[in-house]
């Protein structure tokens, strides 16, 4: 965590008419944040996604009266369901249209053991399958929008630099055992897990899989996925597990739309509007483009990696057939 407060730039604004940007988990927090200085940069549309219905209202209202923008295209979306997941890129396929820059930003962080319907730890679900889930349905509109408009169509999978405290390494999680598996097993999360590790892990995954999916994609392929770390903000996430273990990192944290700026510029950047080319599968955090945790980069990091993209893809294809489509635009998406 920082021990001095972190730089405070400027929101990162480029033009985005003609585009389309769909942030998913935008009624508050950093998805909120984000939205609204997506609807100021005045794209084509902007989907936003909240739970219900109600929040879908309320949110594109708010979003509407703080900036003026009107485009604004609301979808109920809960990622804690697979079903849900499939109906919302159901509905994409019919009435998106195209796409140009995707958000995966929602997450859940709980110090409690529940397992979905869907039979997965609930955090490893929402944090991870279900916007993987939403990338491989996804990823068909992406490159074909880019491909219709001569363009570069991005992919931001929200993460944190608290994946740097974690690892999956042979000590914790042996080879020979499956990781979502093993993540989501009752065994394995115990309190303490819950406690201290969970949310980690969940980060962890999103840069694990930000970076073997770009891996999959081919390099003339015009998609980019970024992952970036918003760093430690004053936001809702935090609403289930705070109880005072933060107050003393509180005059280092970034505000909620400052945080959000850091997706903005892993959306758009590089800051400096230089080669965007940069981005691609790239860690994005203060500002920059940097490096991820040590861990990640090892060998046995890697490893992981291909681990963790194998039974993604194995999971997934077997919850909704319509994800083998992307395979038609990957590089062996399961090895």
């Amino acid at each position: 965590m920082p021990q001095v407060a972190p730089p405070n730039l400027p929101v990162v604004h480029v033009d985005l008419s003609g585009r389309t940007v769909l942030v998913v988990g935008s009624n508050i927090g950093l998805g909120l944040e984000a939205a609204k200085h997506f609807a100021r940069m005045n794209p084509a549309k902007l989907f936003i996604t909240s739970r219900t219905e109600e929040k879908c209202a309320q949110t594109a209202e708010l979003i509407k009266n703080e900036t003026g923008y009107d485009k604004i295209v609301s979808w109920p979306l809960e990622l804690s369901s697979f079903a849900s997941t499939k109906a919302f890129a159901n509905r994409f396929e019919r009435e998106g249209g195209q796409l140009d820059i995707l958000v995966l930003n929602a997450a859940v962080a709980t110090h409690n053991y529940e397992v979905t319907t869907d039979g997965h730890e609930t955090t490893v679900q929402v944090n991870h399958l279900s916007g993987a889930l939403l990338a491989f349905r996804l990823l068909p509109t992406l490159l074909s929008t880019a491909q219709k408009n001569k363009s570069v169509s991005r992919l931001i999978v929200v993460a944190s630099g608290v994946h740097d405290s974690v690892t999956f390494g042979l000590d914790r999680i042996p080879n020979d055992a499956g990781l979502l598996e093993t993540l989501s097993s009752k065994h394995y999360c115990t309190q303490e897990t819950m406690k201290g590790l969970r949310y980690r892990e969940s980060k962890l995954l999103n840069v694990l899989f930000a970076r073997a999916l770009q891996e999959h994609i081919p390099a003339d392929a015009s998609i980019i996925v970024t992952s970036v770390d918003p760093g430690f903000a004053i936001s809702a996430l935090r609403r289930t597990i705070d109880r005072g273990q933060f107050a003393d990192l509180m005059p280092f944290a970034r505000t909620t739309e400052e945080g959000s700026r850091q997706l903005i510029i892993a959306a758009v950047g590089p800051r400096d509007g230089g080669d965007v080319q940069r981005m691609r599968g790239a860690y994005v955090a203060d500002n920059e483009v940097t490096d991820p945790s040590e861990w990640v980069r090892s060998g046995e990091g890697k490893v992981v990696q291909g681990k963790l993209w194998n039974e993604t893809w194995e999971t997934l294809v077997k919850v909704d057939a319509s994800v083998s489509k992307a395979s038609e635009m990957l590089v062996n998406s399961s090895l």
